[in-house]
């Protein structure tokens, strides 16, 4: 019997539990995991909150992704008037705790809509409510399109300059969907600004002094990962790193 691969990289996935036919699971959309594990080339192992033990192991693992979800991040994580949204204690526990704890300890991070306005919390910023403005703003998706149409580009962003981000995608301006309720109001301090639309909702941020890739965004790159200029490339930005911090473990 032959040796069994230890090179590919592991990551963990964030997931909530949520009930079918009554019954707990815990879920994630498959777009997640397919873009993660053929895009990025990462094995995946789902976590979720508050799993007091994933400090013990943390080490384990060679990234982390913190993905959308539903559901806002409660205001009173960072000082906000009460605000519509479903809510999710256990990921707000989860993402808020395992962030810096992660992002210290070198890991690579991706985050992803939730996972953006999670950053930014965890790392002393605050968020607002952006579902009053009109859908042709382009931050919030059409409910009467098809859901692959949703998905779509909506918008464009401009990079900054310099960025990790602009090193990723190689152009200064890129179009990205959107689909959001919350967004970042003020930066918190230790992040970098990425990118952001015309109008001034952030769209992508970095963790400054971070030892590793650290960069969350806005929009939803997972729904055409294997395809989409901007996801793609994003995608494997991350599976690159986590591959660096697989061998360097080994």
């Amino acid at each position: 019997m032959s040796a069994p691969d230890t090179s590919t990289p592991l990551v963990a996935l964030a997931c909530v539990t949520e009930d079918l036919d009554g019954v707990p699971h815990a879920a994630v959309r498959q777009v997640y995991v397919s873009a993660l594990e053929d895009v990025a080339g990462c094995a995946v192992a789902l976590v979720q909150g508050p799993a007091a033990w994933l400090p013990s192991v943390l080490d384990r693992f060679d990234g982390i992704v913190l993905g959308g979800h539903e559901s806002n991040v409660a205001p009173e994580r960072y000082g906000g008037t009460p605000a519509p949204g479903a809510r999710v204690p256990e990921r707000d526990e989860l993402a808020l705790s395992l962030l810096p704890l992660a992002i210290g300890a070198g890991l690579p991070v991706l985050g992803i809509c939730r996972g953006l306005q999670e950053l930014n919390v965890a790392y002393g910023g605050t968020l607002r409510d952006i579902g009053a403005l009109p859908i042709g703003a382009g931050h919030r998706e059409d409910l009467s399109l098809p859901r692959d149409e949703q998905y779509l580009p909506a918008h464009d962003i401009a990079v900054t300059a310099d960025g990790l981000l602009r090193e990723i995608v190689g152009q200064d301006t890129v179009r990205v969907n959107s689909l959001h309720q919350q967004a970042i109001d003020r930066l918190a301090p230790g992040l970098r600004l990425e990118a952001a639309t015309a109008d001034g909702v952030v769209e992508a941020v970095s963790v400054a002094d971070a030892p590793a890739f650290a960069l969350a965004v806005q929009w939803h790159p997972e729904w055409y990962a294997s395809s989409d200029p901007v996801s793609k490339p994003l995608f494997a930005a991350f599976g690159a790193a986590a591959a660096e911090r697989a061998r360097r473990r080994r």
